[in-house]
């Protein structure tokens, strides 16, 4: 396995254009430029590092490539090298690995600069099968962000529930950084969410978007004594290495972080491998190598890095899943779907206003129904859709008003569970406690 970060790649590129380049006349070494100060001054906005490009080196004899994009977090926790060595050698396969990122790992899948993406952003990911860039999407593994800080935690959020709430309270205090990955990186992804649920456009200069990948801003959130969100499994890893944060905030459903591994489309060019991609695929997804990622870590830490998730591995152990289950999509339909409800919070949500039972006007957020059937499929004949709640209660609507309704959303209850909202729909399809969605 060849790992390959932005930098190192970039480094690369520069000594491979300077070896076909002249002579340059002899110059005097030039004094290095100086270390920015540790604290900010301003908020600064997001790099954008040049394009990662895929390596060209020469493979073995009868050895194939094949070029992962991939985010920083899966080769910060160790995970790929602990996986990536039992790939390349049962099927004789170089494996290049481009670390960045979900954001530029997507991007290059866009560009046709990756064979597969190993990536956590779901509604980036859903967007990019949508567009056709993707040929096979399948669900890897799961684990959860973390809200980090100084131990002495100076805007007290320790403690706090919701990840939201933690946030208002570092924008409200505004002198302890928070350091942002600022890098459309899943990682990203998830803190602009919760910034938009807390309903704060962060600004000002202890909000420092860094443009770097995860350990990185983990480096600068420890120098500066800051906050920042990461990853469960990086942080964990650089905690063995004296990082100098404790987590504050978990356990908010709203921090629940899956990842998926795509297949990009061979239509990109003949540069594409869609046999290496799905081979990497059927691997990965397999129970055996599922279940070792379940044990990832819990050697080292005590507990696992990432929980399997895959549709055999859910398959294989039925009792470990069906108690997460909080939402299934059942009947005729390709595909029957279940979720636990954090998946559900972790999938692209907007918000609506709608007025309730009551007559009373209010914003919902939650998960649009028709992505909820989309993946299930429905059949060419299904005609209905029936919402059955945990109670017993059922209330039914036609499959095609649904697919058609742009606000029609199953939303996030404060209690947990979810609710059907469906605006300018009768009062009875307002139902409470959702658990199952089906299809006739």
């Amino acid at each position: 396995m060849k790992k390959f970060t932005l930098i190192s790649l970039i480094l690369i590129a520069s000594l491979l254009l300077g070896g076909c380049a002249a002579p340059a006349a002899t110059q005097a070494p030039t004094e290095a430029a100086p270390v920015p100060p540790s604290q900010p001054s301003a908020t600064t906005a997001p790099t954008t590092p040049p394009e990662p490009a895929p390596t060209t080196q020469a493979a073995s004899p009868g050895e194939q490539k094949l070029l992962l994009a991939t985010t920083t977090s899966t080769q910060d926790s160790g995970l790929l090298d602990y996986l990536l060595p039992d790939f390349e050698k049962e099927f004789n396969v170089e494996v290049d690995v481009v670390a960045v990122g979900t954001g530029q790992a997507i991007q290059l899948g866009k560009d046709g600069n990756a064979d597969v993406l190993l990536v956590h952003a779901r509604s980036q990911e859903d967007q990019f099968m949508s567009e056709g860039h993707g040929v096979r999407r399948e669900d890897v593994m799961y684990n959860d962000f973390v809200i980090l800080g100084p131990e002495e935690d100076p805007a007290g959020i320790k403690g706090s529930a919701s990840a939201a709430d933690a946030f208002k309270k570092i924008a409200e205090l505004g002198q302890t950084p928070f350091v942002s990955r600022g890098d459309e990186s899943g990682t990203h992804s998830k803190e602009k969410s919760i910034w938009k649920t807390a309903a704060i456009e962060p600004a000002g200069s202890w909000y420092v978007s860094a443009g770097q990948g995860m350990g990185e801003v983990l480096t600068m959130s420890a120098e500066q004594q800051a906050y920042t969100l990461s990853d469960r499994a990086t942080y964990l890893a650089r905690s063995k290495q004296g990082l100098d944060l404790v987590v504050l905030v978990e356990g908010d459903k709203a921090l629940f972080n899956p990842y998926g591994v795509i297949a990009v489309n061979p239509d990109k060019g003949p540069q594409i491998h869609l046999d290496l991609a799905n081979q990497f695929i059927d691997w990965i997804i397999s129970v055996p190598v599922q279940e070792k990622i379940g044990a990832f870590g819990k050697e080292e830490f005590g507990q696992s890095l990432f929980t399997p998730s895959s549709t055999l591995w859910n398959e294989a152990n039925p009792s470990a899943t069906a108690a997460e289950a909080a939402l299934k999509v059942t009947g005729s339909v390709d595909q029957e779907m279940s979720w636990s409800e954090e998946e559900v919070r972790g999938m692209e949500t907007i918000d609506i206003e709608s007025t309730n039972k009551q007559g009373e006007k209010s914003t919902y957020t939650g998960v649009l129904l028709s992505a909820l059937l989309e993946q299930a499929k429905p059949s060419a004949d299904a005609t209905t859709v029936v919402f059955v709640a945990g109670d017993g209660f059922t209330a039914e609507i036609a499959l095609a008003d649904l697919m058609g309704c742009a606000d029609c959303i199953l939303s996030f209850r404060n209690q947990g569970g979810f609710s059907s909202v469906l605006p300018g729909q009768p009062g009875s399809l307002q139902v409470k406690d959702v658990i199952e969605i089906q299809v006739k």
